[in-house]
This record gives C-alpha cells, sequence and structure tokens, in this order.
C-alpha cells in the first residue's frame, strides 16, 4: 500500500560509494602494482603507475579507501537509510563489482559473535539487524520485525529459507499500480537481532558458492536478504495506525572474465547468466540515463526486482567495490563507469501508506476466508466447474487472442523480410567498408614507410654531424698542445737568458768586492772600474731589451700564425654548417609538402567514407529501433494477453 506519484514529487539522484579493498595474496605474488589512488570523494585510476600522467577520475558521493572498516562503512553509509526505513520507506542497498572485490563480505562479513558481541567484520546485514532492535527497542516501540532471503540462481528464483522439501515455484507478479510483486516466498517472524543472524546462516548455507582462481568463495547467484519493519503509532485520537517500512539488502554475484576465473562447463555456464543479468542491469541504467520511454526491466528476473529501486519510489544506494590493482584496471573502469552512469538516475521516494488496525485486520480476514473457501472447493469437487455463459465468454476471448497472434504472426513475418532486406544492405555496407578500410592501410603503409626513410635520413645527418663534432675537438685539442708546447720552449729560454745574467751579476760582485779591498791604494783604479761597471751596465740592459724585443716579436708572430690558421679552419665549419642547415630545411620542407598533401588526401577520403557509412549506419539504426519496438510491443502484446487470460480464469475460479 503506496501512495501513487504525486506531480511535483522532490525527485533524488540514487546515492553511489565505492569502496576499494586493499592487494590480495594473489595480486601481491603477480606483482601487479597499485593504480588506483582514493580520496573522500574522487577515484583517479592509472592505465601506467610509473607514469603518473594522464589518469581518469571519478566522482562519487563517498569513497572508502582500505583503510575503511566495516564499522565506518555502516555508520556513514546504512545508519541514515535505517532512519528512512522506521520513517515508512522503501529502501534498497546492494553492492556490486567484480568477483572477489569484497562485495559479499561488505554485505555480509563475519557472522560469528566476538567476545559476546557482534564481530568487527560483521557486514551490513548483522549489523543493520543489531542495530534496528536496539534503536527500537530503546525508543519502547511496539514493532515486529520480518525478513526474507531468496536468491536468484542461472535466472531462477528460489526461497532460500524454505524447508529442502518444498518446491514451490516463486513468481513476479504486477499488482494493481503495476508494481512488481514476489508471490511465494517465506517471510520468518524474528524476535531478536540473534535470531535474524541464525537464520541468515541457515540460508547462506544453501546458497550457491564454488572456488575459481580469483576467489576460493565465489558467490555464483544473486541474492537478495530482505527486512520488513512494522511500527505501531497512536495518532491523537486514540486510533492505532501501522507504520511500515521495508530494506532490500542485495549482494551481486560478481562480473566474470571467464578466461580469467578459470570457469568451465557448468561454471562457465553460471558465469555466462551473470554476466547476462548483469548486462541487463547496465542497459536498463543506461536507458535510464538516456531517458528512454522503453526500459528493458523484463528482459532479466534481476532487473525486475530491482524495477522500483531504479527509477521508481525506493531510496537506493549502490556500493561499487573495486581492486587496486593493475591485474583488474579494466574491470575497475568498467564498475566505475556503471556506478557514474548509475549515479545519474533519479528516483521519487514515497513513503508507505500508514494502516489503521481495523483495515488491517479485515485485509486478514478476507486473506483467511478466500483460503478458506479455495481449501472447501477443493474438497468438495474434482475439478472446475464453470457456467456455460462463463465457458462461452472464455472460448470467445481465447478465439479472439488466437486471431491477433495470427495477425502478430503475419506482421512478424514482414518484420522478418524487412529484417534480410537490413541484413543485405548492410553486407553491402560492410563490403564498402571493408575496400575503404583496406585503401586507408595502404595509405597508412605508406606514410609509415616514408616515416621509415626520414628516421634514415635523420640518422645519417646526425652521423655526419657527430663527425664534424669530433673534427673540431680535434683541431682544438691540436692548438692546445702546440700553444702549451711553445710557451714551455719561451719560459726555458727565459729561465736560460735570466740564469746567465745572475752569474755575470755574481761576476760583477765578486770583481767589486776586489776593488773595495785596494780602493784605498788605487783611486785611479776605481775610477777606471767604475766607469767599466757603468759599460757593463748598459750592456746589460741592451742585452735584456734585446732578448725581451726578440721574445715579443716571435711570440706575435707564432700567435698570428696560430690565429689565422684557427680562423680558417672555424670560417670552413661554418660554410658546412650553413650547407647542412639548407639541405635540413629543404628536405623539411619537401617533407612537409608531402605529408600535408597526403593528409589533406587522406581527410578527404575520410570525410567522404564517414558521410557515406553515416547516412547508411542512421538509416539501419532507424530501422532497428523500429524493428525492435514492433517486436517488444509484440512481446508486451503476448504477456499482457496471456496474463489477462490467466486473471480471467482465476477470478472464475474464485467466483466457483
Amino acid at each position: 500500500n503506496e501512495h501513487s506519484a504525486k506531480e511535483g514529487e522532490k525527485a533524488i539522484n540514487i546515492q553511489v560509494v565505492v569502496r576499494c579493498r586493499a592487494r590480495i595474496e594473489r595480486e601481491v605474488a603477480a606483482n601487479s602494482p597499485i593504480v588506483v589512488q582514493a580520496t573522500p570523494r574522487e577515484i583517479k585510476v592509472w592505465a601506467n603507475p610509473q607514469d603518473m600522467m594522464p589518469y581518469k577520475t571519478f566522482t562519487f558521493d563517498k569513497v572508502f579507501g582500505a583503510d575503511a572498516d566495516q564499522s565506518r562503512i555502516f555508520d556513514t553509509i546504512v545508519i541514515p537509510i535505517l532512519h528512512e526505513v522506521k520513517a515508512g520507506y522503501n529502501c534498497t542497498l546492494f553492492a556490486y563489482g567484480q568477483t572477489s572485490t569484497g562485495k559479499t563480505f561488505t554485505m555480509e562479513g563475519k557472522l560469528d559473535l566476538h567476545n559476546g558481541s557482534i564481530s568487527p567484520d560483521a557486514g551490513v546485514i548483522p549489523r543493520s539487524l543489531y542495530y534496528i532492535f536496539d534503536t527500537l527497542e530503546a525508543e519502547q516501540a511496539d514493532f515486529s520485525v520480518k525478513i526474507s532471503y531468496i536468491e536468484l540462481y542461472n535466472e531462477e528464483l528460489k526461497d532460500l529459507l524454505s524447508s529442502d522439501s518444498d518446491n514451490r515455484q516463486l513468481k513476479i507478479l504486477d499488482d494493481a499500480n503495476r508494481k512488481c510483486v514476489l508471490h511465494g516466498h517465506e517471510e520468518v517472524l524474528i524476535k531478536s537481532a540473534e535470531d535474524g543472524i541464525n537464520v541468515l546462516k541457515q540460508g547462506s548455507i544453501k546458497r550457491q558458492v564454488t572456488q575459481t582462481n580469483y576467489n576460493k568463495n565465489s558467490s555464483r547467484s544473486h541474492s537478495v536478504f530482505c527486512i520488513t519493519l512494522h511500527i505501531k503509532e497512536t495518532m491523537p485520537d486514540g486510533e492505532d495506525l501501522l507504520k511500515v517500512g521495508k530494506i532490500n539488502l542485495v549482494d551481486l554475484a560478481g562480473s566474470e572474465n571467464i578466461s580469467r576465473t578459470g570457469a568451465e562447463n557448468l561454471r562457465a555456464k553460471e558465469a555466462g547468466k551473470i554476466n547476462k543479468s548483469l548486462l541487463t542491469l547496465g542497459r536498463c541504467i543506461n536507458s535510464l540515463n538516456e531517458h528512454n520511454q522503453h526500459i528493458p526491466y523484463r528482459e532479466s528476473k534481476l532487473t525486475r526486482l530491482l524495477q522500483d529501486s531504479l527509477g521508481g519510489h525506493t531510496k537506493t544506494c549502490i556500493i561499487a567495490t573495486i581492486s587496486p590493482a593493475k591485474l583488474s584496471y579494466e574491470e575497475t573502469i568498467s564498475t566505475l563507469d556503471y556506478a557514474q552512469r548509475a549515479k545519474n538516475i533519479l528516483n521519487k521516494p514515497v513513503a508507505n501508506q500508514r494502516v489503521t488496525k481495523k483495515a488491517l485486520i479485515k485485509e486478514y480476514i478476507g486473506e483467511i476466508e478466500r483460503l478458506r473457501a479455495d481449501l472447501m472447493a477443493a474438497r468438495e469437487k474434482n475439478g472446475i466447474y464453470l457456467s456455460q455463459d462463463t465457458y462461452q465468454n472464455l472460448v470467445d476471448e481465447n478465439q479472439s487472442r488466437k486471431d491477433e497472434n495470427e495477425e502478430l504472426k503475419k506482421l512478424n513475418e514482414g518484420l522478418k523480410e524487412q529484417a534480410e532486406r537490413f541484413e543485405r544492405e548492410n553486407s553491402i555496407i560492410n563490403r564498402k567498408l571493408l575496400r575503404q578500410t583496406s585503401i586507408n592501410n595502404h595509405h597508412q603503409k605508406v606514410f609509415q614507410e616514408f616515416q621509415k626513410m626520414m628516421l634514415s635520413v635523420t640518422s645519417q645527418l646526425e652521423y655526419k654531424f657527430n663527425e664534424i663534432k669530433t673534427v673540431h675537438l680535434g683541431f682544438g685539442e691540436l692548438i692546445y698542445n702546440k700553444m702549451k708546447e711553445f710557451m714551455e720552449r719561451r719560459e726555458n729560454e727565459i729561465s736560460a737568458t735570466i740564469k746567465c745574467i745572475e752569474e755575470r751579476m755574481d761576476r760583477s760582485i765578486q770583481q767589486k768586492d776586489q776593488i773595495i779591498q785596494i780602493f784605498d791604494n788605487q783611486e785611479r783604479i776605481s775610477i777606471n772600474l767604475s766607469a767599466e761597471l757603468l759599460k757593463f751596465r748598459e750592456e746589460t740592459q741592451k742585452l735584456i731589451d734585446q732578448k725581451g724585443q726578440e721574445l715579443r716579436n716571435s711570440s706575435s708572430a707564432t700567435f698570428n700564425t696560430f690565429q689565422h690558421e684557427l680562423s680558417n679552419q672555424f670560417e670552413k665549419i661554418r660554410s658546412y654548417q650553413v650547407k647542412l642547415g639548407e639541405d635540413l630545411s629543404c628536405l623539411m620542407k619537401t617533407t612537409q609538402e608531402h605529408i600535408a598533401s597526403q593528409n589533406q588526401a587522406i581527410t578527404s577520403f575520410r570525410s567522404f567514407t564517414q558521410e557515406s557509412s553515416n547516412s547508411q549506419i542512421d538509416c539501419m539504426i532507424e530501422q532497428k529501433h523500429l524493428l525492435a519496438q514492433l517486436s517488444e510491443e509484440d512481446v508486451l502484446l503476448r504477456k499482457s494477453m496471456e496474463e489477462e487470460i490467466l486473471t480471467n480464469v482465476l477470478e472464475t475460479l474464485k467466483r466457483y
């Protein structure tokens, strides 16, 4: 019993959070580096951890890294949802991601008690049970809690809480408001959180799990654990009302790459069914993002179960689980793309209508009377009894349905012919595309050959330039050695001259000493000696000037010779570099002109190919959409006819 959606209802986006676990032993043993970085609201993913650019960035409502424990995730994400459930809303929380990324650990975790209390590794389901009972008992509310546990395995629904001998088939039916209702499953009334965990353990034992290369206990099915609350409220006028809230905790099986997980035979078939249902879920999300009129909920039982959670009147939260290792890079990107698209879906949550005590009792009495009447009919009569008018109406209606089916068959044959024509046109377009692809490959091959030629010429020019550089360095080293030899030779000559002067000065000092000894007696000799000393001084000064001038003239001539020779060598190198630059410029200009002409030809051919392909593809897409729409209408019409016939038969049976 829900309020119908009203105009102007507040629409809210689905809440999406991401949980990135730490690397596991298998990834560490494979030396797979970390390529994911988590911040409170962003995820960055690199294709190569050594190259920090470029990277892909995804933004979500919340992001939890490897340091986030079970308690933190429950307190941040689940407790606000449970408050909405207690307020009378229907809510859904489901975990999605690649196999072995921690979905079941997040939803269930460890169910055993730890020192008499809940385990630190307990997941969302056990923590939710404890939180519901603790808070409602603290509020001294009058309430009841029912739970159910459903498994979807190979597109077959199974009640995990039913007995092994119970072979009832679970069915998904539409109520008067076109809302999906699960029929035939068992709801268990629990008195405490411990009772709920015991029931959860019994159901988990029956769930389909197996070992793969990725996970020792890989879930092979989707599961839905439903908690329904009934809380009594007393109105100011004294009337008792019943407030109903429900939360669906969904643990989806992980998407698998069969070649990596090593699934074979039955396990490969299971993986195919899992991937098919998840693919349908992705198609529904894409259709909701694109605001399509038709959403393919009916293509999978999983999407039918989640129909009200995706674009309906339920408050929904998705926990996307990923691996940080490079080994799972493609699966991580796929999961994050899926989660980002789901974030754009709008739901219009509506609180469940409160039911009075009298209305609830009346509903239960009516159900009991109907079951009692069915039981009496089964005891007293063997078979089904109908009046003639009712039987004739059913026959006429059945004949009308048959005629309508014949018309639909004829229409279907026409659609098949049209589809065959589309296939022929498609084959023609494919041949054209193949021809155009071969031309593009030829152009690409020519361009690659030209690129190889350019690389060869560049390598030759680089070799020549290195050769010139080597010659230049050798010439510079030769000049340096010659200048060094010249300076050493001149230094030796100057040293010899200075030594000669010093020897002559020593002899002069000796003679002066002799002269001083006989100075008193030989004044005339002293005067002559002084004259001789002056003459010697003049000769010495003249010799020094002469040697210095010779040294300067010789050094200047040698330096000018070397400078002239060095200038000639540099002029030759400069002229060779200018000529080399001109050759390179000419070659680059010719290359650029050739590349430009090739690019222009390729661009014109590509634009012509694109226009032709787009026109053909648009035509085919339009025709495909028309064919899909007609097929969908055919399928829906058939199903509605079958349901209407079944409804009429059931109503007739009720009347009798």
